[in-house]
């Protein structure tokens, strides 16, 4: 629940407030830029998110600063802002560097990794900013309620304050929650430990080689595999469970209705993953657009094939 009223330090709805209105401030500078650059935004694929990187932190890190007063157009429309512990703004290198331990985690959690990067000792610093940061952010945005710092805020040691109230004696953050982020942190990096292995065996194994092939295609830019089951229970005909194989491909045109690009997937899934042939259907969501991280546009289609049939035509 919101703190009461009056408290120096702010609350955490009109923090959360704040961030909401400042993120659709960002996404319609997103949406507009699309419009005309849709085509470069598409062919950058998950470079694109670098774009939408450099413009928050960059409307974060100067708004937050003392050059505005330290609000963003969210803080000010709810009249908070970021300070120092002595009550003051704070200088632009700063603000930048606050904004970074909080956009850093989100826009790596967001990125296409390639599976080189994933099976190899890379995936250790990735795992430990990723899942490190992102949790600990989570975690001191909702359980550190005497100074209501989260992970960007400790780092640089800064408040969110109401700007109506008189500053008051700044609380103590409660110690246990540094030995919780301690804990979060030292987790995610031992994360990779445990699923290296698993990304050596099967099924991930021979999912991973149909993935290759798949982004050896021509028309494709990126492409995810993945296999699972749908169980689906109606009073006429019972339970039916259907196993399936999915591979959902990004393409470098826009050509989602395209059946024959689709049917040359599924073939590849069929031929580089014998499993396959024991599933009742495989799909192929052939996908077009773009994620700049601050904005996004996609359109997709459903594609499915009977693998027995696919075996048969080849």
């Amino acid at each position: 629940m919101e703190e009461a009223q009056g408290k120096w330090i702010c609350g955490f709805w009109r923090r959360i407030g704040a961030l909401f209105i400042d993120t659709i401030v960002l996404g319609v500078l997103g949406y507009v830029v699309g419009l005309f650059l849709e085509d470069i935004f598409v062919q950058l694929g998950g470079w694109g998110r670098l774009i939408g990187f450099a413009v928050s932190i960059t409307y974060f890190g100067v708004m937050n600063s003392s050059l505005s007063n330290g609000q963003t157009i969210g803080k000010r429309i709810l009249n908070i802002k970021v300070v120092d512990s002595s009550n003051s703004t704070i200088s632009l290198p700063k603000s930048f560097l606050r904004y970074s331990f909080l956009a850093v985690p989100f826009s790596l959690n967001g990125a296409q990794i390639t599976n080189e990067a994933l099976l190899s000792y890379l995936m250790y610093p990735l795992s430990f900013i990723i899942f490190g940061g992102l949790f600990s952010i989570f975690y001191l945005y909702t359980f550190n309620r005497a100074t209501r710092q989260s992970l960007h805020d400790l780092a640089v040691d800064t408040y969110v304050v109401n700007t109506e109230i008189s500053p008051e004696e700044l609380p103590s953050v409660w110690k246990p929650h540094l030995v919780v982020v301690a804990g979060l942190f030292i987790t995610a990096a031992l994360v990779p430990v445990f699923t290296s292995d698993l990304a050596k065996s099967e099924p991930f194994k021979g999912l991973l080689a149909t993935q290759e092939a798949i982004n050896s295609n021509e028309s494709v830019k990126y492409a995810g595999v993945t296999e699972g089951s749908t169980t689906f229970t109606s009073s006429d005909s019972g339970t039916t469970t259907t196993t399936y194989v999915n591979t959902q491909a990004f393409l470098y045109k826009n050509n989602v209705d395209d059946s024959d690009i689709a049917k040359q997937l599924a073939q590849v899934i069929v031929k580089t993953y014998p499993e396959s042939l024991n599933k009742n259907l495989i799909q192929v969501t052939l996908t077009y657009g773009y994620d700049i991280g601050i904005a996004s546009k996609w359109n997709s289609h459903n594609h499915q094939f009977n693998p027995q049939e696919l075996n048969s035509s080849e």
